[in-house]
């Protein structure tokens, strides 16, 4: 069992396997170290920054939001998420979760699924974000991606612009693992040892054990075969039968 080791902020109580980087020795895991900054704490995720606003032990949740969009104010993402990164992360996963993307265009859009960042757009260009879009297709004049970041699912279709800045205000969740998940994406760290599963670990032991008294008992054990007689032994032989 082990006792909360700090808190920062509204999130009153950092648990194992949580700790800050200001805590000593013994205090959660260096995997899952938070900052504290400005009593707001911190997660910092491939390259990422964001507010912990939420920590569930019993669902082992967080609840984040990226740092730029916080404050539900018209800006990029600190970081563009690549999906990648959190499929193959061997202690994060994403829950019920859809994109928030960010593209830039030299012409204006139509589509009513994109929505125009005012506090971006001018001198010839167009910013624009959509909802529930992860893979950007087609676009309508000359775009280009900029950004995407995770938020939160509802169940809305083409959202304005306010409720999209609410929904990436409102953050998403992130799953945790002390150990690797068990799919078929975890196998990388499996195979790089960082963790085995008891079940895995279990097997692993027993097949070296039986391979060791397999090669054991071959070396132990195996009859040894007589040696064949040289072409000079059997010569001689011949020559003594046909004497006799």
């Amino acid at each position: 069992m082990f006792a909360p080791c700090s808190s920062c902020g509204d999130i009153e109580i950092i648990d194992y396997p949580f700790r800050l980087k200001t805590d000593p020795p013994g205090c959660g895991e260096v995997a899952f170290q938070l900052s504290c900054e400005n009593n707001k704490t911190i997660l910092e995720l491939h390259s990422g920054k964001y507010y912990v606003k939420q920590i569930s032990y019993a669902d082992n949740r967080l609840r984040v939001v990226d740092f730029n969009l916080a404050s539900g104010s018209c800006n990029l993402p600190y970081k563009s998420v690549s999906v990648d990164e959190i499929i193959d992360d061997h202690h994060y996963r994403l829950v019920s979760t859809t994109y928030t993307s960010f593209i830039k265009c030299s012409s204006n859009l139509s589509d009513q699924a994109y929505r125009l960042l005012p506090c971006l757009s001018g001198n010839g260009s167009s910013f624009y974000v959509s909802y529930d879009n992860y893979i950007i297709s087609n676009l309508q004049g000359p775009c280009s991606f900029i950004s995407r970041v995770p938020t939160v699912y509802q169940t809305v279709l083409f959202p304005s612009y306010d409720s999209i800045l609410q929904l990436m205000q409102t953050g998403f969740d992130l799953e945790w693992s002390i150990g690797c998940w068990d799919s078929s994406f975890s196998y990388d760290c499996y195979k790089s040892g960082n963790y085995l599963p008891p079940w895995l670990a279990a097997f692993r032991t027993i097949w070296n054990v039986f391979s060791a008294i397999y090669l054991v008992g071959r070396f132990i054990l195996a009859p040894i075969e007589p040696q064949s007689d040289s072409p000079t032994e059997l010569l001689i032989s011949d020559t003594v039968e046909k004497s006799l």
